[in-house]
């Protein structure tokens, strides 16, 4: 017998897996506290969150087969290289397993650029973000490439549409963008297909200190999953949590973290 722990009780191989747990650790762009550890001690607070779900009366464990990949090995100060290893992972990915469904952990917020890249299809993805900042100047001292310009750079794209939930930080500049854009704070008339990321810093530092850029005044764990159980009757093609700058075991930030995604699958229609 072979006694060893893994990140989830029972793992399988990616061609048979469900869920793919994928960590990118890249903090290049941070700004703030470093967040290259998040994957890390997000994976550690998932080990020891319990499985069962009392609201939903559901063991995530048991309804889901698991698999995790590890981390990419990002190149720290080289977004181009970066960006092409997540492109290629994600697409060597989805040759393997095409209905398995990913779960990044981040790293700054640019990561959810090249995982969209990647994920990119014909039809339009709506992205709903959960951020206390816009992320939509449109460069940062005269970088283009930036955890604070990669919502902008995404709607450069012409297959995504954005959705901002908890936002209170912005310039001038990012509101101008966002009245002229029409983005929207509400999740009701979303069609389609959904890709949902989660700043942790759209949180109260009450809530969730340990993150690159805390901002005050931010949601509560209770607003946001009344919202997360409501996006998940959409059609959630992917998710991924950044900006976790925990580092250290059993940090608020992290259990919160391994916390939204036993909820997000208690939640998930199969």
């Amino acid at each position: 017998m072979l006694y060893t722990t893994k990140t989830f009780p029972f793992e399988h191989s990616l061609k048979e897996a469900e869920i793919v747990l994928l960590g990118i650790p890249w903090d290049s762009t941070e700004t703030g506290k470093s967040v290259k550890y998040g994957p890390l001690f997000i994976r550690e607070a998932l080990r020891n969150t319990p499985e069962y779900d009392l609201e939903t009366k559901t063991d995530v464990f048991e309804r889901f087969k698991f698999t995790d990949l590890g981390d990419i090995e990002v190149v720290q100060g080289n977004w181009n290289l970066s960006k092409q290893r997540i492109k290629e992972t994600i697409k060597e990915i989805k040759e393997e397993n095409t209905s398995v469904f990913p779960i990044f952990l981040g790293g700054d917020h640019l990561i959810s650029l090249g995982i969209l890249k990647a994920l990119a299809e014909k039809e339009k993805i709506t992205v709903i973000d959960f951020d206390a900042h816009r992320d939509l100047m449109d460069n940062w001292i005269g970088e283009k490439h930036s955890h604070i310009t990669w919502a902008k750079r995404l709607l450069e794209e012409k297959n995504f549409d954005l959705v901002q939930i908890g936002c209170r930080s912005s310039s001038k500049e990012e509101e101008n963008f966002v009245e002229k854009n029409k983005i929207s704070d509400s999740i009701e008339k979303i069609k389609g297909k959904v890709y949902l990321s989660v700043d942790l810093d759209v949180f109260d530092p009450m809530h969730a200190p340990e993150v690159g850029t805390p901002e005050l005044l931010g949601m509560n764990p209770k607003e946001f999953f009344l919202l997360l159980k409501k996006i998940c009757e959409k059609e959630v093609i992917g998710l991924d949590l950044v900006e976790c700058s925990a580092d250290k075991v059993n940090t608020q930030t992290a259990n919160l973290a391994a916390n939204i995604i036993k909820k997000f699958l208690a939640y998930k229609k199969s």
